[in-house]
């Protein structure tokens, strides 16, 4: 049979100890996980945002490479372009000098031709004046008419030659 003393008194000494165990155990270990869960959903809030931060990090350090790679793409067409053109102008510039070349020899040539048919003609007054000379020197039969031909003729190849060779 149960004592009714016993059992109540053993009833209020467990409310008692429970009572008791809540205040000096269950609310510090309560508020040591309560604290402890804070601190893991701080790291796992600063976790994410440090990713966060880096996923944004790297899209802009990928921006930027885009930008680099498009800057050095441009840069290398506007130098392609500036060597064409640079290279057009040096073409022109060498066309230029070649046709001026070409002209100058041109202009020479024709200046040596016409000094060339100058003494040509020089030597044909000579030879002219010589023929006379000799033809009103002498009376001429046929015979001695083609040697006096002959004979300058002869001379005015070796004058021209002479000359023109100079």
């Amino acid at each position: 049979m149960l004592d009714q003393n016993l059992f109540l008194a053993q009833t209020v000494n467990f409310i008692l100890l429970i009572l008791l165990l809540y205040r000096l155990l269950y609310k510090p270990v309560r508020t040591f996980l309560d604290n402890r869960t804070a601190e893991i959903e701080a790291q796992i809030k600063t976790a994410e945002e440090n990713q966060a931060a880096a996923i944004a990090l790297r899209q802009k350090l990928e921006e930027q490479a885009k930008d680099s790679r498009q800057q050095a793409r441009q840069f290398l067409d506007e130098a392609t372009k500036r060597a064409e053109a640079l290279q057009a102008d040096i073409l022109q510039t060498a066309r230029e000098e070649a046709a001026a070349i070409v002209r100058r020899a041109q202009e020479v040539a024709e200046l040596e031709k016409e000094k060339a048919w100058a003494e040509l003609k020089e030597q044909v007054a000579e030879l002219s004046l010589l023929l006379a000379s000799k033809v009103i020197a002498q009376s001429l039969d046929e015979q001695q008419h083609q040697e006096l031909i002959s004979e300058t003729m002869g001379q005015l190849d070796s004058l021209s030659k002479g000359k023109l060779l100079q």
